[in-house]
C-alpha cells in the first residue's frame, strides 16, 4: 500500500540545524519524519509509532541512525549518527503524546452550508456537518 504523506498538515515540527523533524500522520499512524532542510527532493527517514519502542534499545537505535544518515545523505561518521539518534530519542515522547489522528479529520463530514442574507447580501454563513460520534450499535 502506498504511503499518504501531507507535510502541510503536520502536528509539530522542529528544526535541528540542517535537519527538520516533522511530527505528522502517515496512513493514519503517528510518524516522525526527518527531512534534510537544505536539500530539496532528498530522501526522508521515517520513524513510525508502531516501531517507536524499538528505538529504546541502544544497539537498534545506533544501527537505524547509521541507516538514517545513509538515507538522508549525511556523512557516516559517529558525530552525525549520534546527532540523528539524539533527535529521534528526544522526539519519541512527542511522537507518542501527539493526537491519534489529525484534529481536522474528526470534525464531522460537511454536507452543505447555511447562508443568511439580508436584502440580497450575505451577512453570515456556516458549514453544516454531521458530527462524528464514533462507532455505534445499530440493531439489525
Amino acid at each position: 500500500m502506498p504511503a499518504c504523506i501531507d507535510l502541510r498538515k503536520s502536528h509539530l515540527h522542529r528544526r535541528h540545524g540542517d535537519l527538520l523533524a516533522i511530527y505528522t500522520w502517515i496512513n493514519g499512524e503517528r510518524a516522525l519524519v526527518l527531512v534534510p532542510g537544505m536539500r530539496p527532493k532528498s530522501p526522508w527517514y521515517v520513524v513510525m509509532e508502531s516501531a517507536a519502542y524499538l528505538y529504546d534499545d541502544p544497539a537498534y537505535l545506533a544501527r537505524m541512525c547509521k541507516k538514517a544518515c545513509e538515507v538522508l545523505g549525511l556523512p557516516s561518521g559517529r558525530p552525525h549518527w549520534v546527532r540523528v539518534a539524539t533527535i529521534i530519542h528526544e522526539g519519541l515522547p512527542d511522537l507518542v503524546a501527539m493526537p491519534c489522528e489529525p484534529p481536522w479529520e474528526h470534525q464531522g463530514r460537511e454536507f452543505g452550508s447555511l447562508v443568511v442574507t439580508l436584502d440580497g447580501k450575505e451577512i453570515a454563513a456556516q458549514a453544516l456537518t454531521v458530527p462524528d460520534t464514533g462507532a455505534e450499535y445499530v440493531p439489525v
